[in-house]
């Protein structure tokens, strides 16, 4: 069984919660959404631009690589667990994966929260890695944010349902 907050969750749902469907990933110099859940958008003149992807209970807990490169460091970064939202929130514990890539380095955050304090991460440096493929979970689910540097032409709108791996967040422009 699993405990949350000294709770025991029933198997049923941590069934459900641990699933982990296999995605189809669109070919193509195309940036996939890292995660499930509602997107955010926030561009950042001259700098980068970044997909913030809310998890909700019900999304799939796993995330993925949104486009192929080679792991160059795999960081635990922040202190203190928040609510979403909180101030500090978006500074607290995280997992940063940066990754190089045939168009420049990018990142991915995985945040922890109040309820969700561990992250798992399945990628390692020097491991060259697919569109797709898995690169982690956040027990229990929170927040990922993923940088991109470049131009690149943005199809996805802010508060859209992503899903991790599947959904084309932006193409090469």
């Amino acid at each position: 069984l699993w405990k949350l907050n000294n709770r025991i969750v029933p198997k049923g749902f941590q069934s459900f919660f641990d699933r982990d469907p296999e995605r189809k990933t669109p070919p193509g110099p195309v940036i996939v959404a890292p995660a499930d859940g509602l997107l955010e958008l926030r561009r950042r003149p001259g700098k980068t631009t970044e997909f913030i992807v809310h998890l909700r209970l019900t999304d799939v807990h796993v995330q993925r690589v949104p486009f192929p490169g080679v792991v160059r460091s795999v960081v635990e970064e922040g202190q203190g667990h928040y609510y979403p939202g909180q101030e500090g929130y978006l500074y607290g514990v995280q997992t940063v994966t940066t990754i190089d890539s045939s168009l420049g380095r990018y990142v991915v955050r995985q945040i922890t929260s109040f309820l969700t304090t561990r992250i798992k991460s399945f990628l390692k440096p020097g491991q060259k890695v697919a569109a797709g493929q898995r690169l982690g979970r956040i027990l229990l689910g929170s927040t990922v944010i993923l940088e991109i540097p470049g131009k690149w032409r943005i199809e996805a709108r802010d508060g859209q349902k992503v899903f991790g791996g599947e959904t084309v967040l932006a193409r090469l422009t």
